[in-house]
């Protein structure tokens, strides 16, 4: 009976012990995530890197450690981003060696061979075999990652087949729509962004994200300026929502809607709405920016 009473307080201890390992990696990694929705990867590193002590093998944890280092070498020194770059690629390989399945990890890593040069990594032919690993798993998920090889080879052709080609696939998914359009505009093809909005806002009327982009696109290309005021104006009547990745807050509406009103030479207008945009956001630094040179 001692000996059974022995092995179950063992046994217990040890469940015990890897629960709490479980909630340590878990909190850390769930910190970690906050932090960079709050725009600090350095600080949300250290989180994911207490993550990946307590649960070594969960691949999503390394996915994220590699985005935390990669958001911080967009800034980082020319001598430090060698190192990082090393880093990041590691991370999101080790990603993909513990989960063959983590489409995000993938596109990591087809984002770290499409932007690291020759010496530190990059390949445009690796990418293309992350891509066709992604397809395999996800037509949509493919479509999306041979765009952006599309894109990065500067294939204009490729990257708007691909990307009609996502939409087709989910038709009521916003990003490959926003993609998109946002491509069609850096052509200069604003006319052609702005249908391709409109037949998504056919199907979906009331999408906030979308909407949002109409005005934007006025604001950027100065066309269809009286459509963007009012639709941004329309938003700002709307109950509040949670912004999202592609729902915008409503600082940026202001925002957007101050520069649509001053490229219709209405400056006064404009200054509301930049002030409006501060009120709420007062780290908002385009409106920081336009309100000086209106002033």
């Amino acid at each position: 009976m001692r000996h059974r009473a022995y092995l179950a307080i063992v046994v217990f201890s040890l469940v015990a012990a890897a629960e709490a390992s479980a909630q340590a990696s878990t909190g850390a990694f769930d910190e970690g995530v906050r932090l960079m929705r709050l725009n600090r990867p350095a600080a949300a590193e250290k989180q994911f890197e207490r993550a990946i002590a307590s649960d070594e093998r969960n691949g999503t944890y390394h996915l994220w450690l590699g985005r935390a280092i990669g958001q911080q070498a967009a800034t980082a020194s020319v001598l430090r981003q060698p190192f990082m770059a090393r880093r990041i690629r590691s991370e999101f390989e080790r990603a993909v060696a513990l989960d063959p399945e983590l489409i995000d990890a993938r596109d990591g890593l087809i984002q770290f061979y499409l932007m690291a040069p020759a010496v530190m990594g990059g390949s445009e032919a690796k990418a293309r075999e992350q891509q066709r690993e992604i397809v395999r798993r996800s037509a949509y998920r493919g479509h999306l990652a041979s765009a952006n090889i599309g894109w990065a080879m500067r294939d204009t052709v490729a990257t708007e087949r691909a990307l009609r080609a996502a939409v087709a696939a989910a038709p009521d998914s916003i990003l490959p729509v926003l993609s998109l359009s946002q491509r069609q505009a850096a052509w200069g093809r604003t006319t052609a962004a702005f249908a391709t909005l409109d037949e998504f806002l056919a199907r979906n009327p009331r999408d906030i994200a979308m909407r949002f982009q109409v005005g934007r696109l006025a604001a950027v290309s100065g066309q269809e300026l009286p459509r963007g005021e009012r639709v941004l104006r329309e938003l700002l009547a709307e109950p509040e929502w949670e912004p999202t990745n592609s729902r915008p807050a409503r600082a940026a509406v202001h925002y957007r809607l101050g520069v649509v009103l001053e490229k219709s030479g209405r400056k006064p207008d404009a200054k509301v709405s930049y002030e409006r945009a501060l009120a709420l956001d007062p780290q908002l630094k385009p409106a920081k920016d336009a309100l000086t040179a209106l002033r």
